[in-house]
């Protein structure tokens, strides 16, 4: 797995023709859907609107709106206006959200898909924003003739009330039909139950602009309230037929609905790897304890090709924004689709391998509403010195593109023309140059920790805890050379967990009392203190200089919250968080395990006030 893990990531440093994603990548036509909720500050929606419609982008950071909007219970009016966006290196993009004035879109440019959600907007804003290119070439009903796995999040008449989830499989035929009549899925209004229901015939059309609909007749006994998918559904057809997106147009018809193409036969889990980004929303309903939760993500996927799916995710809750970096686990059948094992729902990978879908439907009931689209990123090379723009990581936890840094932080850099030369520092302070290689960071040079040359090149430094600010603007310098800029998101605390082997995702790196390590050849024990080693804990008390090993006379200590989970279970003595003694930029936290915790490999997660991580696990008898 180590190998796999490392083998993905370096092959985005790996440059052939110059290509980075700029204002220019985004043009022409799309297709979008775009659910906005609007709450009181707590989940309860006050206002529920719904665009759909074409965008016409310029290629020079403007765009035209065409399309109709339901808000309410009223029938679609005219939506139209223009807007503003903006593509930096590596897909990331901001745009003027197009149904709410002064709100901004935290997009992703993926291969075939433009995806986002409103994630700066405020506490009581939630949205999900899903775009596809408009065909170039004439589509038909033959463009849909193969399985598909398709997933829908509804809001019938707005709120909550009526929320539903779908999840189910369709044969199209290519002349407008489907093999199956059976639609699964759970509603709120029934009573939150999975189920599946005999709906049919089901019927499609698709006219050559890749525009069509899906129609879901009533059955007998059941009306708009009680079954799970009715009606008339607009689509959106990708040019290959790959996927489309869509939902209803009538009044009060609030929600989307997202189609991957299925595997014919064949995939396993290493169908679905590589890199891709993901917007998402999710609706939790109200239990006794818990109160009902609204959650809009925009973020990214690292699939590793194994079973194991790390995920950043920038998540708008109705108490702030938090910074998520969770390993999700999954197990695909021959036709792409399957559970995600580590937690619920399932996902669909479309055959070519480029887009995905996940959805909060379970094989069991659940309260749990959600639904993500995603695609591939778009691969980015340079010449000379070239900083990949989605090849900035924390080193601890290899967290996809999205997550921020935060000062004091180990971070690995991918990227080309590096030099040919391979070099670990031996001695602290950690120098600002390396190998001829330097970092800066904001324009502040960073300590250089290790430098790897040659056709697989990478960089480890530590940013300086000088840097401030929402984001962080890398560069790197080989013998005087400059790389282009890259800007990542900077938060005060990053946590991410060291590992072994240092993937992100193993074993946590921790260790007994006595120096050794906790592994399944020597667990930690109930009740055992451990110190567990991560990066990304931030600015400490009393300062440190950057690259400065820490005496061992004084403890520097993290200034802010943190909480750790074993198993789940909130740790309650953390005896230590600071940085490590006589290292620079190693922080550890000395835990005490829970004595009620079970046996075996248990998740480890970390959470500050800014981030979450819970990507490794730890071993306990």
């Amino acid at each position: 797995m180590n190998a796999k893990f490392f083998g993905i990531i370096a092959a985005l440093g790996m440059a052939a023709s110059a290509q980075v994603s700029d204002n220019a990548s985004l043009s022409g036509k799309y297709y979008f859907r775009h659910v906005l909720l609007i709450t009181d500050g707590t989940a309860n929606i006050t206002d529920t609107r719904t665009g759909f419609g074409t965008l016409v982008f310029d290629g020079k950071g403007g765009f035209s709106i065409a399309g109709q909007q339901l808000v309410g219970g009223s029938a679609p009016a005219n939506l139209t206006g223009s807007g503003i966006y903006s593509v930096k290196p590596g897909g990331f993009v901001t745009m003027t959200n197009p149904q709410r004035s002064g709100a901004t879109l935290n997009a992703r440019l993926g291969t075939g898909a433009l995806v986002g959600s409103s994630t700066e907007a405020g506490n009581t804003v939630f949205d999900l924003f899903l775009a596809i290119p408009a065909p170039s070439q004439a589509t038909s009903a033959t463009t849909m003739n193969s399985p598909y796995w398709i997933s829908t999040l509804e809001f019938p008449n707005g709120g909550a009330a009526n929320i539903r989830n779908t999840n189910f499989k369709l044969t199209a035929n290519g002349a407008g039909s489907f093999a199956e009549s059976t639609v699964t899925g759970q509603a709120a209004n029934l009573q939150n139950k999975l189920q599946s229901q005999t709906v049919g015939p089901i019927t499609y059309t698709l006219a050559g602009d890749g525009t069509g609909t899906l129609t879901f007749p009533l059955a007998q006994g059941l009306d708009a309230t009680t079954q799970l998918l009715a009606g008339q559904k607009n689509i959106y057809v990708a040019q290959d037929g790959s996927s489309f997106i869509g939902g209803s147009a009538a009044g009060g018809g609030h929600g989307l609905v997202v189609g991957v193409r299925a595997f014919a036969n064949g995939a396993t889990n290493a169908s679905w790897n590589g890199f891709f980004f993901a917007a998402g929303m999710r609706y939790d309903v109200a239990q006794p304890g818990f109160a009902a939760r609204l959650s809009a993500i925009s973020g990214s996927v690292h699939a590793v090709g194994d079973g194991n799916s790390a995920w950043s995710r920038r998540t708008r809750q109705s108490d702030g924004v938090l910074d998520a970096a969770p390993l999700i686990t999954y197990s695909l059948g021959a036709d792409g689709s399957g559970a995600l094992t580590s937690t619920t729902g399932r996902v669909a990978l479309a055959s070519t391998k480029n887009v995905f879908s996940t959805t909060g439907v379970d094989v069991t009931d659940s309260l749990s509403y959600e639904l993500y689209f995603g695609a591939a990123m778009p691969a980015q090379s340079g010449s000379g010195v070239f900083l990949n723009p989605q090849g900035i990581y924390n080193s601890g936890s290899f967290s996809p593109p999205g997550y921020p840094v935060a000062p004091g932080t180990f971070v690995t850099l991918f990227g080309t023309g590096f030099g040919s030369q391979t070099a670990t520092t031996t001695a602290f302070p950690v120098k600002t140059q390396l190998a001829g290689v330097q970092v800066t960071v904001n324009s502040t040079p960073a300590p250089v920790y290790s430098v790897v040359g040659g056709a697989s090149p990478l960089i480890t430094a530590i940013v300086p805890y000088e840097v401030t600010g929402s984001s962080a603007t890398f560069q790197v310098i080989v013998n005087g050379t400059k790389s282009n800029a890259v800007d990542v998101p900077l938060a005060p605390t990053a946590p991410g967990v060291f590992s072994v082997p240092p993937n992100g995702i193993s074993d946590a790196a921790v260790r007994h009392a006595d120096g050794t390590i906790v592994n399944s050849d020597s667990p930690a024990t109930r009740g055992e203190y451990v110190a567990v080693y991560l990066a990304g804990l931030g600015a400490v008390n009393p300062s440190v200089s950057d690259g400065q090993a820490t005496p061992t006379n004084t403890l520097y200590k993290m200034t802010g919250p943190v909480n750790v989970y074993v198993g789940g279970q909130l740790v309650q003595n953390v005896a230590f968080s600071g940085l490590t003694p006589t290292l620079a930029g190693l922080y550890q936290l000395n835990i005490q395990i829970p004595v009620t915790i079970g046996s075996g490999a248990q998740s480890l997660a970390v959470q500050t006030a800014d981030c979450f991580t819970d990507m490794v696990t730890i071993w306990v008898q």
